[in-house]
């Protein structure tokens, strides 16, 4: 508690009063004096070291600070530890407070393999936070020629690899170039630009003269130990650190920021992963970062622009609406100083994002700054070429036109340069022959269109873990998302058909559990940073090849392990044949285990969740009629009784349904109860023959399973489509000889 201590004898002094009411007169009232020499004294031994100003004197002048004060906030409490001071209080409830907050490991981190790339040492530290030790292949050969040389970078790299701050930390260190050049030849911070620096905290207004747009200083020690010593009234008084001339009402107003920086994504979800990631980086700058996306309101997104970001993050969409609405922040695209484009080869595609053609046109409007300009182009499949689609092909012979011919990867990048402009490339290539990590583990599964369904419930039964599964349609995904949640086995759809709320409310959930189901369609497999995803798996096989691959890349990310199953009907092997051909597979994709044994017990439960979706189907139908016949009553004004109303509504058919349907359900509890495999169940054994007592237990995961697998696949010798593995001329013999022992 803090104690005014009077200095002088003679400090008090009358205060005259103003007002009709007051120099009337109050009853016992006499008179007002004000305490004219005072000092503020703190009696509780947990006295604060910052001090109101940089003056050392004991006499201080309060008139002459500004003071801005706030009502204490409830949760701030009173703690009392006998036998530490308050510092030791402070620091030692630190780490409990915020463990996420503790330093991270400095012998892992190396901030010289970041400054030897051109790294400014504010990003470092960002980095330094984010565990970051060292950078990436694609980071280590991308950053030297974008910041130092200052290069146009066509960049390829598998997925997870960092390719967003490969782009995101040259865009950074070359907007803190550019403000700091700014700022010399503007001068140095007005008072507005002064005054922008106080920030909000849930325990206070701090004032800093290093502070920018959205940064707020941090509360130190002390300044925690003050926050926990009570107030008077439950005021508190805040340390000014640099004092503003208001009376200067000279200083030019604040002027807009520009756009320095471009960047354009395919999907919604990975333009906001981006911008997580960039904010990151930039967290102890004061770049500001927006994104801009469909399925969002606009009203908001143009508040957000009216802040003037430096970095606008947008899908082609969204963004064409805001620029052909006129936004002012977006109507000087053509002085752009960097433009990113992440799944350029998406993104680029004829027939898709139209309005991404309408957005290069604007920005490259002004010839003067094309060359000002730095382009970062960056895919995982950005010199991935796959055959031309066989309709293409009819389509031009019907026309009499010439034949359409396969581009080189050298062609693709050619045709990216003149399309963006880009005078001065620099081209990094990181990937592998085959496109996909190399933790990742491949293989496929052969069946029937019918069969696909138990198949899918089988190894979803078999492999707990997190699970992410793709469909090519959507209403694929709808139909699995409905079957699958009948067999409780609580799916979460995602497809560019859903509310961007629950998109994004999806996605979160599927990262909050571990054992989680996902099924999307191609929205979720481009970017998306996922953590932890264990399985993927292609329901239908990929039109192309740079599909499979980043749908492949949701997983075995970062150095991690994962497996992708590939399920192939007869109907799709043109689709799996050039797929392996684009990708260079001399060999076919190796088959993953399953005792088909054991899929009669799977067959019935989705046998039975089939029937229960029907029955659902046969029931919202008469429900929806049953609604028409009631409206259309009330509409007529008919006079019906309850008895009536419900007798022709009801009908027999109605109620055999509930019937079968209550009985269905019934079933499906009893199947749903009973486990599903045998105790000692392995499933790594493709005879058929194989005893189950010779199995061993059940904790391999899929990984595992097919690796050991692959590793007791003779060489050279392919597995049959069925996935039933060849036998050795040794059984053959040993069959042959008890089988004439039999017979002799």
């Amino acid at each position: 508690m803090r104690k005014i201590k009077q200095k002088g004898s003679s400090s008090w002094k009358p205060l005259t009063l103003e007002g009709t009411i007051l120099s009337s007169g109050v009853e016992g009232l006499i008179g007002i004096e004000e305490l004219a020499d005072y000092s503020l004294e703190n009696k509780s031994e947990k006295s604060s070291k910052r001090k109101i100003s940089q003056d050392s004197s004991e006499e201080s002048d309060l008139e002459d600070i500004p003071v801005r004060c706030e009502k204490k906030s409830p949760d701030v409490k009173k703690k009392k530890k006998k036998g530490k001071t308050a510092v030791q209080k402070s620091s030692a409830a630190l780490p409990e407070e915020n463990p996420l907050a503790s330093e991270p490991d400095d012998s892992a981190f190396s901030a010289e393999a970041w400054t030897a790339l051109g790294v400014p040492a504010v990003i470092v530290k960002a980095l330094k936070d984010l565990r970051f030790s060292t950078p990436t292949s694609i980071q280590a050969l991308t950053l030297p020629p974008a910041i130092l040389g200052r290069r146009d970078i066509l960049g390829a790299a598998e997925t997870g690899s960092g390719k967003t701050l490969a782009f995101g930390i040259p865009i950074l260190t070359g907007i803190l170039d550019l403000k700091a050049r700014d700022s010399e030849v503007n001068g140095p911070l007005d008072a507005s630009e002064k005054t922008a620096g106080c920030g909000a905290t849930n325990s206070g207004w701090i004032v800093s003269s290093e502070a920018n747009d959205n940064s707020v200083e941090k509360k130190s020690d002390d300044s925690e130990e003050e926050l926990e010593t009570p107030r008077e009234e439950g005021m508190g008084c805040v340390r000014v650190i640099e004092n503003i001339d208001l009376n200067d009402l000279s200083a030019p107003s604040h002027l807009p920021r520009p756009l320095y920086a471009l960047i354009l994504t395919p999907t919604r979800e990975l333009a906001i992963q981006i911008k997580n990631h960039i904010s990151r980086a930039a967290k102890y700058t004061d770049i500001k970062v927006a994104v801009v996306v469909g399925g969002m309101a606009a009203v908001k997104q143009e508040r957000i622009l009216s802040k003037g970001p430096e970095i606008v993050i947008a899908t082609p969409g969204r963004l064409w609406e805001l620029i052909d609405q006129g936004n002012p922040h977006l109507s000087r695209l053509d002085s752009l100083k960097y433009l990113a484009i992440d799944e350029t080869d998406r993104m680029l595609e004829k027939g898709h994002f139209q309005e991404l053609h309408q957005i290069l046109e604007r920005i490259n409007g002004n010839e003067i700054t094309i060359g000002e300009r730095q382009n970062f182009v960056f895919s995982a499949t950005l010199t991935l070429v796959h055959d031309v689609p066989d309709y293409l092909q009819r389509k031009k012979k019907t026309n009499n036109r010439s034949k359409i011919f396969k581009l080189t990867p050298g062609q693709k990048l050619q045709k990216i340069v003149s399309l963006l402009r880009i005078k001065n490339p620099k081209t990094v290539d990181v990937t592998k022959a085959r496109g996909t990590a190399g933790t990742l583990t491949e293989c496929r599964i052969t069946c029937t269109m019918d069969h696909k369904d138990y198949y899918l419930y089988y190894f979803l039964k078999r492999h707990q873990g997190r699970t992410l599964v793709f469909c090519n349609s959507i209403g694929c995904v709808k139909r699995l998302a409905t079957l699958f949640g009948i067999l409780e086995c609580n799916p979460l759809p995602l497809h560019a058909s859903m509310q961007q709320r629950q998109r994004l409310k999806n996605l979160e959930k599927f990262q909050e559990d571990p054992n989680c189901l996902l099924i999307a369609t191609d929205v979720a497999a481009r970017g998306l940073d996922i953590p932890n995803v264990e399985h993927v798996i292609h329901y239908q096989v990929p039109r192309t090849s740079e599909g499979y691959v980043h749908r492949s890349g949701r997983t075995a990310r970062a150095q991690k392990e994962g497996i992708t199953v590939l399920m192939m009907e007869p109907s799709e092997l043109p689709y799996y044949t050039k797929l392996c051909k684009t990708l260079g597979h001399t060999k076919d994709i190796p088959t993953f285990p399953v005792v088909d044994r054991l899929l009669v017990a799977v067959k019935e439960r989705v046998n039975v969740a089939r029937e229960i979706d029907k029955l659902e189907l046969r029931c919202r139908r008469d429900n929806v009629q049953k609604g028409w016949l009631k409206k259309a009553v009330e509409e007529m004004d008919l006079v019906l009784d309850e008895e009536q109303i419900e007798s022709t509504m009801e009908s027999r058919e109605s109620a055999e349904l509930r019937r079968q349907l209550k009985g269905k359900r019934q079933k499906l509890n009893g199947l749903l109860s009973t486990p599903l495999f045998p105790k000692g169940f392995s499933g790594k054994y493709l005879d058929m023959n194989e005893p189950l007592q010779g199995l061993q237990q059940d904790k391999q995961t899929a990984v595992e399973v097919m690796k050991q697998v692959i590793d007791e696949k003779p060489r050279g010798k392919e597995q049959k489509p069925n996935g039933v593995a060849k036998k050795s001329k040794s059984i053959r013999k040993r069959k042959v000889k008890r089988v004439t022992k039999s017979l002799n």
